[in-house]
């Protein structure tokens, strides 16, 4: 799941910044570049490993920064396929189920990937769903007579499929999403995700982690 990763960087450091030790000031300005960013073809960017090396400071005209070029090593999410991951529900859409990791929340489960049969239980069948469970606008799997519902809030057992980068949107992309009618990508109806996820939750052991919690006690009882 995660990676120890190296790579090289040119830093500047600001002028009201050159008055200190420049390990410290470069480890600021690499922290605030990397951490938390996704890097394409990657992966997420955990934290700062270590520097490995770091060059002589220039200084150009007209720029009163000094710039380094430095080697450094950070600690990466990626996972890689067919790993065992555990996150909770945070968002179902008739797209799929969003799973939120604690540090990474772009995590999907699209209906393709849930088990078979699973169902969506939403629209003019959403109010008959939250008449009997309190859960609104949900997927559900029929499995031996029974209604078992995936939960918002609750942890889901699910393996990785492929890690996906997507490009920055383009100004003629987001033309065209508009002439089309579509959600444009990097607005609030539809957020720009650098990276994400897809998973699956169709075999033995994956879904909900207490549907198998409630077989467990009933085989145990």
């Amino acid at each position: 799941m995660f990676i120890l990763s190296t790579l090289e960087d040119n830093v500047r450091i600001a002028p009201q910044d050159l008055g200190k030790p420049p390990a410290v000031a470069i480890t600021t300005a690499l922290e605030k570049s990397f951490l938390d960013k996704a890097v394409a073809g990657l992966g997420l960017v955990v934290t700062l490993y270590d520097i490995l090396s770091i060059g002589d400071g220039y200084v150009y005209p007209s720029d009163g920064g000094a710039h380094y070029k430095v080697c450094f090593r950070v600690v990466v999410f990626r996972p890689f396929r067919d790993e065992l991951l555990v996150g909770k529900v945070h968002k179902m859409t008739k797209e799929g189920m969003y799973v939120d990791l604690g540090f990474f929340k772009d995590v999907i489960i699209p209906p393709h990937g849930m088990p078979e049969p699973s169902f969506w239980k939403g629209d003019d069948e959403a109010s008959n769903a939250a008449a009997t469970n309190s859960r609104g606008k949900a997927w559900l799997w029929k499995v031996e007579g029974q209604d078992l519902f995936f939960e918002r809030g609750l942890p889901l057992r699910f393996k990785v499929q492929i890690v996906r980068f997507n490009p920055v949107p383009t100004l003629a992309s987001q033309q065209k999403q508009q002439q089309e009618g579509e959600p444009v990508v990097g607005t609030s109806d539809r957020p720009f995700v650098p990276m994400e996820v897809v998973g699956r939750a169709d075999g033995d052991g994956l879904g909900m982690v207490h549907w198998y919690a409630a077989a467990d006690d009933d085989m145990a009882e």
